[in-house]
């Protein structure tokens, strides 16, 4: 799809994923590409029904575009209507959860940016498989044209990650099909739902800039300044974009995290592309490990950050707990052997990412 095609000016954006696919790819082994195919193919024929604008997929996942509130909504419950009719293997039952927003997402060369972009992506990551959530916006556009028995149910107002304040969220009822979910996910949840000590699973992201000295000598303090304001703010687009959170920036050294191993090693490989078109290369280490709700220290963080240390230029390096967390999910690295990593005790295996 070219760039020309995605409209300008007020939009409803429409993301979705699949609940709980690591395990649905554990289950389902070689038979999940099928599952996935399916379900691709039963999503991009609602969008192309409703006029949706396609404007990026990321595994199981897509951001939407629509000109109005309406047809995004229409084409919510077609989705949800349609996966639930679907035959799906025993045990591979797909569960999509979507998430509506209406704003004004600023236009770029790569397709959209800005907060309604990232509402609509957070919207989306409160919610359970199953279930279609909009926000204040997107319900003030809707609530007086629903028909054939939909309705909204307001859940009041929610801490989304990354946001600044609470934003009101309201789930779509849909008849004939499951209303009752679970509370809604948020940064309070994750915290409370941890270990007993409080520890949460995470997955560390740690990115440096190869030559940033060199770069400093050659570009003046100005010139630098433009270059990491600019480095900065796309790391924290796909930090956003991908569901994660910038936990620390120390010069050209950012440290972020991830609620889960695949959304962090498809950033990684986003950041590196990004990079590399502009002629900067990165190293890129990253690890999953328990940490803190708030921390970033600790030792998950820290291997981390000794992990990218021994990276090559250009090279995205993961641990082999991290690995072990995405298998089945498609992506593919290669061996890198057995490292010692500075402070920390025995060998590590790391391997390198090849593909998402």
């Amino acid at each position: 799809m070219s760039l020309p095609e995605l409209p300008d000016g007020t939009l409803t954006v429409l993301y979705t994923d699949i609940e709980d696919s690591t395990p649905l790819t554990v289950r389902l082994g070689a038979r999940y590409t099928e599952v996935l195919t399916t379900h691709r193919a039963l999503l991009r024929n609602v969008f192309a029904e409703y006029g949706g604008r396609e404007v990026d997929t990321q595994g199981d996942s897509f951001f939407v575009v629509f000109a109005r509130a309406t047809q995004a909504v229409a084409a919510a419950v077609a989705i949800q209507r349609a996966l639930a009719a679907e035959a799906w293997p025993e045990g591979g039952a797909v569960r999509v959860r979507i998430g509506i927003h209406t704003g004004e997402p600023i236009r770029t060369a790569g397709g959209y940016t800005g907060l309604d972009v990232i509402r609509g992506a957070r919207t989306t990551e409160a919610g359970h498989g199953g279930q279609v959530l909009l926000s204040k916006s997107t319900g003030a556009l809707v609530e007086g044209t629903l028909a054939d028995g939909l309705s909204l149910r307001d859940l009041g107002a929610h801490r989304l990650k990354g946001l600044p304040r609470p934003e009101q969220i309201l789930q779509l009822i849909i008849p004939g099909l499951p209303g009752d979910f679970p509370s809604l996910r948020s940064p309070d949840a994750r915290k409370r739902s941890g270990s007993a000590s409080g520890r949460v699973l995470t997955t560390v992201l740690f990115i440096n800039m190869v030559g940033a000295g060199a770069r400093i000598v050659a570009l003046g303090d100005r010139g630098w300044l433009a270059l990491q304001t600019q480095y900065k703010t796309l790391v924290h687009q796909e930090f956003a974009r991908h569901g994660g959170e910038m936990m620390n920036v120390a010069g050209d050294e950012i440290l972020g995290r991830f609620d889960g191993a695949a959304a962090a090693i498809r950033c990684a490989c986003a950041i590196r592309g990004a990079m590399e078109e502009r002629g900067i290369a990165v190293k890129i280490g990253l690890h999953a490990g328990e940490v803190e709700p708030d921390d970033i220290g600790g030792i998950a963080v820290l291997t981390g950050v000794r992990i990218a240390r021994i990276a090559e230029p250009g090279e995205i390096l993961v641990s082999s707990t991290a690995r072990d967390l995405v298998a089945g999910s498609g992506i593919l690295f290669r061996d890198r052997g057995t490292h010692v990593l500075d402070g920390l005790p025995g060998e590590w295996r790391l391997s390198a990412l090849d593909a998402v």
